[in-house]
């Protein structure tokens, strides 16, 4: 890699030299996306201003990696959020623009929204709504749902052609679906679509705009009405030469033939390409998604993706209007807080060789980030630092009063020999650098993180293996943090919520004293005492796994009440008996200040657990149960009502008493 080194510093030289003032420029026709103000950057950030300066960089470090069968290898990607899988988390009510159609209601208090991790910061979800109409992509399209009257009503629903659509946000009258691209003949092309929809009328949505882009959506959040969009696309148009026949003679012609294609290929080659249709004018526009000048390399090689933040406003909903920025870089997980957005990456390695045998994982294994500055309706990449060892999903970064603190683990789940162990580390940007100024490490060694939940100047740290550490993590002065406390008990907590001055939520899995896990647990811990955490109360629910510990979304507490709520599913079998039993539904606990309490179990057309008996006997002919259709996937507070919705249906139930109100099944729901 030394020749790519070098050609790093003189980029470096150069763009420094070019960059002159700020500008701002435009990609494709008039209404096509465009560049937010390039700022002066710190020297460590290399800026390409010139087409051929980004494409030889490309080109210089596609030579390193090809092979005879084009770029295989590449980085580890194991964190990329899935925007089909993630209550009130929000700290205050959020008044929403719904339409002088209909009535206003307030968000955290005459409805509950997206369950998040930061207040104010929305997230995608597959169900959003307005306190009036429930909106749903759990049937693979656009249902909306009238639960303003008596029963719900399924009032219109949209289907995306062509789309595998499994996130929105939503704004004022309009919602942004985003999801997969297929289209004819489509195989082996990444493309994302971005849809605008108006719901200014809610029984009749139409479609206003789509995007298609080269690439994968990483995630989005929405602040405000500004939606900002991580992408991350790789090189196309490359028609990479595989070996002829078998022998080491044929696999070296094909290299030398990708070589050259590599050699002759463009810029465009390596940006995204994006073509934007308009229905309701009947225009479309294509193009480049990037000018060369919006593109930028971070001080360490980050891989051959491009990254791009996308931004606009999405009250507005012009695609046309996108805000684009671009980093040469993978891009994995995503957190963003009000004021900036952040992207973990990977250090590129030859993950072909690793699984051969012949490289292997080190210990001072890093991770990148680059740090994004919200400007407005538009993003600046500012900076771009590095912790060891791998991040733990969104949950594992978090920004306060400027610092950034991040938990690490210097092990991917057992993929090579050594002792795992995580540290959190700080962060504080500088001169276009995120420099550590402070770590405190040890955490669970041999373990793997399981939860993170930072709250002010304080994180919490969940690690498992046999026992469940639960470490309290002082971070009041950010140079110097420091292990308060630590909690050991059996099982550990999977996601962690605040439910009050001093306590802490934790749902996962409880566990026997070697590490078998057996059920759901719900833990109610005492944290008012950093130097003395300790758990309240618990209860553990046999064989059953719930939704909630891997993703946040499907959880929701309802803090007017004290009412937890989250989906799960148990699967039993009885070898004595030769049968078997599943249940699936709604968890809703009671949370007091020193106990939790099973409320009910709320079904979607259940009536409860289903045996079947597999004896020479036989058994009573209970039907077919679809587990698929009849799992609830999220749940939605309106009122004095719960909303639990599922694939097969949505069931209604009284909010106070948790009585099944009634189950409205889907048209063509495969549940019966």
């Amino acid at each position: 890699m030394k020749r790519l080194s070098l050609f790093i510093s003189l980029t470096l030289l150069a763009a420094a030299c070019a960059a002159g003032t700020p500008s701002t420029t435009t990609t494709g026709g008039s209404g096509g996306p465009t560049a937010g103000p390039v700022g002066l950057f710190a020297s460590s950030l290399v800026q390409f201003d010139q087409c051929d300066a980004l494409r030889d960089y490309y080109v210089e470090a596609a030579l390193e990696q090809v092979g005879p069968y084009g770029l295989g290898g590449g980085n580890i990607h194991y964190a990329v959020e899935d925007l089909a899988l993630e209550s009130t988390a929000t700290e205050g009510p959020v008044a929403v623009n719904d339409g002088a159609s209909r009535q206003q209601g307030v968000a955290g208090v005459d409805y509950s929204t997206t369950n998040v991790q930061e207040a104010g910061v929305d997230e995608p979800d597959s169900v959003k709504t307005d306190g009036n109409y429930i909106y749903s992509l759990l049937q693979g399209q656009l249902q909306v749902i009238d639960v303003q009257g008596d029963s719900p009503r399924e009032v219109a629903n949209l289907t995306f052609d062509d789309m595998s659509a499994y996130g929105m946000l939503m704004a004022g009258d309009r919602l942004l679906v985003s999801g997969s691209s297929w289209g004819d003949g489509r195989y082996y092309s990444e493309v994302y679509r971005m849809v605008v929809v108006d719901i200014s009328d809610p029984t009749d949505p139409s479609v206003i705009q789509t995007m298609e882009v080269d690439g994968t959506g990483v995630s989005s959040r929405l602040i405000g009405d500004t939606v900002h969009i991580v992408l991350r696309s790789r090189p196309v148009g490359l028609d990479w030469v595989q070996p002829e026949g078998s022998g080491l003679r044929s696999e070296g012609e094909a290299e030398d033939k990708n070589r050259e294609i590599i050699k002759d290929s463009t810029w465009e080659n390596w940006l995204p390409y994006y073509i934007l249709k308009d229905r309701r004018t009947g225009q479309s526009e294509k193009g480049t998604l990037l000018n060369c000048s919006d593109v930028y390399a971070p001080p360490s090689y980050s891989g051959l993706a491009t990254l791009s933040v996308l931004s606009m406003d999405l009250a507005d909903g012009d695609l046309g209007a996108l805000k684009a920025t671009g980093v040469v870089a993978e891009g994995e997980v995503v957190y963003a807080s009000l004021d900036s957005l952040y992207v973990a990456t990977q250090r590129w390695m030859n993950f072909d060789r690793i699984v051969a045998g012949d490289d292997q994982l080190d210990s001072n294994f890093k991770t990148q980030i680059h740090q994004f500055a919200f400007e407005g309706d538009h993003t600046n990449y500012m900076a771009s630092g590095e912790v060891t060892g791998f991040i733990n999903g969104q949950w594992g970064m978090s920004e306060f009063e400027g610092d950034l603190r991040v938990v690490s683990t210097n092990s991917f789940g057992g993929w090579w020999d050594g002792d795992s162990v995580s540290q959190v580390t700080v962060l504080r940007p500088s001169g276009g650098e995120l420099k550590e100024i402070g770590q405190v490490g040890g955490l669970g060694k041999t373990e793997q993180v399981r939860s993170v939940r930072f709250m002010g100047d304080t994180g919490y740290v969940v690690t498992f293996r046999q026992t469940d550490p639960l470490y309290v993590i002082d971070l009041s002065d950010p140079t110097d943090p420091v292990v308060a406390g630590e909690l050991k008990i059996l099982g550990y907590s999977a996601y962690l919520h605040p439910v009050g001055d001093g306590l802490l939520l934790g749902i996962g899995q409880d566990a026997t004293d070697q590490g078998r896990t057996i059920g759901t647990q719900v833990s109610l811990f005492d944290v008012s005492d950093s130097s003395d955490p300790h758990k309240l109360d618990g209860i553990t629910f046999d064989n059953a796994y719930s939704q909630a510990e891997w993703d946040h979304r499907a959880f929701l507490y309802w803090d007017a009440t004290g009412l937890m709520l989250a989906p799960f599913s148990a699967w039993s079998y009885d070898d004595g008996k030769s049968s078997e039993t599943f249940d699936t539904g709604v968890l809703a606990v009671a949370v007091t200040d020193d106990s939790v309490t099973l409320g009910a179990t709320l079904r979607n057309g259940l009536d409860g657990p289903y045996t079947w008996d597999y004896s020479d006997e036989g058994g009573e002919d209970v039907g077919f149960v679809d587990p698929w259709s009849s799992t609830v996937q999220r749940m939605v507070i309106v009122g004095d009502r719960i909303f639990t919705l599922g694939h097969g249906g949505i069931g209604v139930h009284d909010l106070e008493s948790l009585k099944t109100i009634e189950y409205v099944k889907w048209s063509g729901a495969s549940f019966r």
